[in-house]
C-alpha cells in the first residue's frame, strides 16, 4: 500500500536564498477570511521550501528565475528534521520541493497592468 503526504501552495515569492548548496524558496499565501462581525481579517501563510542540491536543474532554474513577487504553484514533500544544540534537541518541518511551477512572473504582471492602463486610440463620444 502506497501512502502520500503532500503540501500544495499556490503564493508570491517572497525570497529565495542559498543554504549551503540548496536552495530556500520563502512563498507567501493569503488565507484571509470574514469575522464573526464580517469583518475581513488579512492572515499570512508563510512556508519556505527547500530544493536540495540533488535536483540541479529544478536548482539552477529555481535560483536564476525566481524574484521576489513572482506568483508560483508549489508541490513539496513534508518531513520531520531533528537536530541538536548546546545539548538540546530542536525538531522543525522541511518542505522538499517535488514541483515547481512559475504561475506569473512579477514583470508580466506588471506588463499586463502596464498595457490595460495604456489608451486604445479610440475615442468615445
Amino acid at each position: 500500500m502506497a501512502h502520500l503526504c503532500e503540501m500544495n501552495q499556490i503564493g508570491h515569492v517572497a525570497s529565495v536564498k542559498s543554504v549551503g548548496k540548496n536552495l530556500i524558496v520563502r512563498i507567501a499565501s493569503n488565507a484571509n477570511y470574514k469575522n464573526g462581525e464580517g469583518v475581513w481579517i488579512d492572515r499570512t501563510h508563510w512556508n519556505e521550501h527547500t530544493i536540495f542540491e540533488r535536483q540541479g536543474g529544478l536548482l539552477k532554474w529555481a535560483s536564476e528565475s525566481l524574484k521576489p513577487g513572482d506568483l508560483v504553484l508549489v508541490r513539496s514533500t513534508p518531513f520531520q528534521t531533528e537536530w541538536k544544540k548546546d545539548g538540546e534537541t530542536h525538531y522543525g518541518q522541511t518542505f522538499a520541493v517535488t514541483e515547481l511551477t512559475l504561475l506569473t512572473a512579477k514583470s508580466d504582471k506588471r506588463e499586463k497592468q502596464e498595457e490595460a492602463a495604456k489608451p486604445t486610440g479610440k475615442r468615445s463620444r
